[in-house]
């Protein structure tokens, strides 16, 4: 009895391989395709996720060291607050270092250049999640595409001179169901995907406006008057 149990354990595990490797070789080449398209899919979600962290774009001791200016203006000295800006990597560091930089002639200047690259920034980390919408409208076709095809071999197999065969109309009803089914567990979770990535994008530029035109207006207030 004992003996048999790691073989019932290890018919168990192999069970739900079998069944996922059957289920994709029965919807043929468009299964090909459909996973392709996943794989895709899956690929964008992970490198968007990657590169709209917080740690990343909005730091919160990048913003906490913004908001030092009237310290800084205070004490004559905002080199280290420009040093520690250039050496950080996230976008807000690189924004906020161009803010303070003091090489615009006017307040507008300064908001027009950091306008422009912001939306430039904004526009490199948006690359790949347009795919997903992609995704959302293709791979449901692909799964129609799959099931049309399964269709026409099932009537293939109705009219036939020998009869109707049962089993290729059995699997080219399993060819038209499952592609539908693939089409479908690949546009859902794209379409999540693209609507959250979309509002974490629209959120990153809101707070990316609100702390700039921040920035931009206590660095002007406090250090204007000393370059005159």
């Amino acid at each position: 009895m004992s003996a048999t149990l790691p073989i019932l354990a290890d018919a168990a595990a192999a069970a739900p391989q079998e069944g996922l490797w059957a289920f994709l070789a029965t919807g043929g080449y468009v299964m090909l395709i459909i996973v392709l398209c996943s794989v895709l899919a899956v690929t964008v979600m992970i490198s968007a996720w990657l590169r709209l962290r917080d740690e990343l774009v909005l730091p919160t001791e990048v913003m906490a060291q913004l908001r030092t200016l009237p310290t800084c203006a205070a004490r004559g000295d905002i080199k280290p607050l420009q040093e520690l800006l250039k050496n950080n990597p996230s976008l807000l560091a690189k924004l906020g270092a161009l803010a303070i930089s003091g090489t615009f002639s006017s307040r507008q200047e300064c908001v027009d250049t950091l306008t422009a690259r912001a939306k430039e920034e904004l526009h490199h980390l948006e690359r790949g999640i347009p795919m997903l919408e992609v995704m959302v409208s293709v791979a449901p076709l692909l799964g129609l595409l799959g099931t049309t095809a399964g269709l026409v071999g099932m009537f293939s197999a109705f009219g036939s001179t020998a009869g109707p065969d049962t089993s290729a109309v059995a699997r080219e009803i399993g060819v038209a169901l499952r592609c539908t089914i693939a089409g479908l567990f690949v546009a859902v979770p794209s379409v999540v995907a693209h609507t959250y990535f979309v509002r974490r994008l629209d959120t990153i530029g809101v707070r990316l406006e609100s702390i700039m035109h921040e920035t931009i207006q206590t660095f002007f207030a406090h250090f204007e008057v000393q370059r005159k």
